[in-house]
């Protein structure tokens, strides 16, 4: 692991995980959601509808863990 970078290891916990997330956009916006996929430009998030997500756009990730 030591070669990956953490926001790799961050997503594929929570992917493998299925730990739902709550995203922040920098406009304020929460987004609500699985994970279900990233690469280094976005992410793809999946609730009633996936979303694609651009990282420039995202302000924080918080896990909801139960």
């Amino acid at each position: 692991m030591a070669n990956k970078n953490i926001r790799t290891n961050f997503f594929e916990e929570l992917i493998s995980s299925s730990t739902n997330v709550s995203v922040y956009l920098m406009n304020g916006i929460k987004l609500q959601g699985f994970i279900e996929s990233f690469d280094e430009e976005s992410i793809v998030l999946k609730g009633n509808t996936p979303q694609l997500i651009f990282m420039h756009a995202i302000s924080s990730i918080v896990p909801n863990y139960k």
